[in-house]
Formats: C-alpha cells, sequence, structure tokens
C-alpha cells in the first residue's frame, strides 16, 4: 500500500521504517526536515495518510491540505489533547497511542500501542493491518475521546514526575503513577471517556513509560523544574529547554483550557503541576 507520512521526526520516521519492513511504499512531507518534499505529491500518492506532526501544528496543516486528502482515510500518531473536531471532515480516521519511544521502535524492540477508531472492536482496524509485525503488537477500543485526552494527559504527569525526580521501578514511582491512574479514570470519566481505556496501552502503559524514563521530554523539563537551582538559573535553563524542544505536556495543558474540559477536584497533582506549568508559560 502507498503511505504518505506528514512529519518526519524521530516517532514518524521510525514509523515509516516500520511501513516499509511491513512491504508497504512510503513518501514522506516535512517542510523542516525534508524541504524538498512536497504535500500536495505526498498526499496524491497515498492511499493512506499517516499524521506525525506535533500536536501544536495539526491546526494548521489541516487547513493547508488540498481537499483529496478528506477523501482518504487517515491514521493519527500525534500524541497530545486535541478536539476530534479536528478529524470528523476525513472520511475515516484512527488514532494511535500508546507507549513507544522512536528509538526502541528503531531497534525493533516489542511494543504494544492503542488503536481508537468508531467499531474498532468489530473486525482488524487499518492500524493493525498497517503497523503489526513480529515488535509491534495493538490493543483496541472505540473510546476516541479517551485515547486522545490520556495522550495528552501522560505528557502532563511526566512533567510532574521528572520534577519530582522519580525513577523506575521504585516505590515511590509506583506509588505516583497508582495514582496518576486513578485521577486519569477520574478525567475521563468528567470529559466523556471511557474508564476502562485507562487500563489500554494508551494509559498505563503509557503512563509507566513516560513518567519513568528520562528519554521523555516532558520528564526531562520537569527535572530543569525541580532541580536544586537557584531561581534565575532554573527559569533560563527551563528557558532554553523550551526553545529548543517540542514538549507536548506544555500543549495540552493549553488545551485542557482552550477546550474547556474539566479538572476534577479530586485530581490533585494534575491540578497542581497544570498551575506550576501556567506559571512557567506566563514566563
Amino acid at each position: 500500500m502507498k503511505i504518505g507520512i506528514l512529519g518526519a521526526g524521530a516517532y514518524g520516521s521510525a514509523m515509516a521504517s516500520v511501513l516499509r519492513d511491513n512491504g508497504n511504499g512510503v513518501k514522506l512531507f516535512d517542510p523542516y526536515r525534508l524541504p524538498n518534499s512536497s504535500l500536495y505529491e505526498t498526499i496524491k500518492y497515498a492511499q493512506v495518510i499517516v499524521i506525525a506532526t506535533p500536536a501544536e501544528v495539526i491546526s494548521s496543516l489541516i487547513k493547508q491540505l488540498p481537499s483529496e486528502a478528506f477523501m482518504k482515510p487517515v491514521v493519527i500518531l500525534t500524541k497530545g489533547i486535541m478536539s476530534l473536531e479536528a478529524w470528523e471532515n476525513f472520511q475515516y480516521f484512527e488514532i494511535v497511542s500508546g507507549p513507544g519511544f522512536a528509538e526502541d521502535i528503531r531497534r525493533h524492540r516489542r511494543t504494544k500501542l492503542t488503536v481508537s477508531a468508531r467499531g474498532a472492536l468489530e473486525g482488524s482496524t487499518l492500524s493493525e493491518d498497517l503497523f503489526t509485525n513480529s515488535y509491534i503488537k495493538f490493543d483496541k477500543t472505540n473510546d476516541c475521546l479517551g485515547v486522545t485526552l490520556l495522550s495528552g494527559l501522560k505528557n502532563i504527569y511526566a512533567i510532574e514526575s521528572g520534577r519530582r525526580g522519580l525513577a523506575s521501578p521504585s516505590a515511590d514511582f509506583k506509588e505516583f503513577v497508582a495514582d496518576v491512574a486513578r485521577e486519569c479514570e477520574k478525567f475521563l470519566l468528567y470529559n466523556g471517556g471511557f474508564v476502562e481505556t485507562v487500563r489500554l496501552s494508551a494509559g498505563l502503559g503509557d503512563l509507566v513509560l513516560t513518567c519513568g524514563s528520562n528519554q521523555s521530554r516532558n520528564y526531562q523539563l520537569g527535572t530543569l523544574l525541580g532541580g536544586r537551582r537557584n531561581a534565575m538559573e532554573r527559569k533560563r535553563l527551563v528557558k532554553r529547554y523550551l526553545r529548543d524542544n517540542t514538549v507536548e505536556g506544555i500543549f495540552s495543558t493549553k488545551e485542557i483550557d482552550k477546550l474547556g474540559l474539566a479538572i476534577p477536584k479530586e485530581c490533585e497533582i494534575l491540578v497542581d503541576i497544570t498551575k506550576r506549568i501556567k506559571h512557567v508559560i506566563k514566563r
């Protein structure tokens, strides 16, 4: 099958390798990393569109898409809290999330992801057909909203985990993940997702991976926020880090407010870290 991938960052490139390994043709578009690539030619080539850009550019990207793009199925690899309305104009869409760093996928380490789509439980999904192999497997749900919310929440919580200096698999880390999982269930319940989705790879699996690894940019930012430095030095390091790195937890925090999502008062960790992140944004 011919696949057009929008976004040639680490994750998009890793998943492109998976598609090629599985016998698919791949064409990549990325105006920054591949300046000679063409959005129009990539869409024209594609039977299926895969979106792997940062969440913060999704809105502008969709506005640039030619009309024929909306007649093709789309698989969304972008992680971050986003309105599902962004995808409603496509003929068909699936959202893939879950624990998988680009380097691990590139090295063929066993990875289990979650695919969400309407009717996902009724048969094989497009994502399963495209990406499943000896090292990538899927669980699935029709809770697209819940998967999208969790893909952003885990980044926000990873900032807090880094701020606390938690390391997997310490007892403190395990307690933190248990508390966060309960908060995620409450958050999904309040905002229309399914509590059960937290138990999938896109929930607990991604929380454990992202909150417990220094490979996560969100965790790295958290370590800067919690470092034992004076306030001026900490501010300087955080500002530089945000200038040089895309930190999805920052975007997801903004989207919670933008989309009018409710944070239950019982979600004490989330309430606290979103306040800290908003303070960082205002600097």
